[in-house]
């Protein structure tokens, strides 16, 4: 096969990591899909020996990665309007609520929107107002308010 018709195999080859990307968790074979089809791009207008298309693959390859990591980064910093989407139970800690049931031997709960939390700590009458303090899995920690 012809150095020149390398492009193809660069391109296909490229086009599959970026399809598996889909099946894969993670953001990997998406950089070296890219730089696969980087070099096959490359390929298709300049010809180049083996062992140059691999160095080239290579250096798109890192160079694709590196700037994938800083644009990753940048989504991790970025400020939301749901800090605590996946983890609401910290988003009540410092909050004051009234307990649904009174808090006997340590237990007891607090209705918060449509959800009913379990709760730990002293001892308190149904109604009292409590304020969160910690979450433990799914329990909320409180104290008297």
């Amino acid at each position: 096969m012809a150095a020149f018709d390398a492009h193809w195999l660069w391109l296909a080859g490229g086009i599959l990591l970026l399809g598996l990307e889909v099946a894969v968790p993670g953001v990997f074979l998406f950089w070296i899909g890219l730089a696969g089809v980087a070099t096959g791009m490359v390929l298709w207008v300049a010809p180049l020996g083996f062992t140059a298309q691999l160095i080239l693959f290579a250096v798109l390859g890192v160079g694709a990665i590196v700037v994938g990591r800083r644009v990753q980064g940048r989504q991790k910093d970025e400020v939301t309007d749901a800090p605590f989407l996946n983890e609401r139970g910290k988003g009540l800690i410092g909050k004051i609520f009234p307990l649904e049931t009174a808090i006997i031997d340590g237990a007891g709960s607090v209705k918060i929107a449509d959800s009913v939390w379990r709760v730990t700590g002293q001892d308190r009458p149904a109604g009292a107002r409590v304020k969160v303090t910690a979450i433990d899995g799914g329990t909320l920690v409180v104290e008297p308010a």
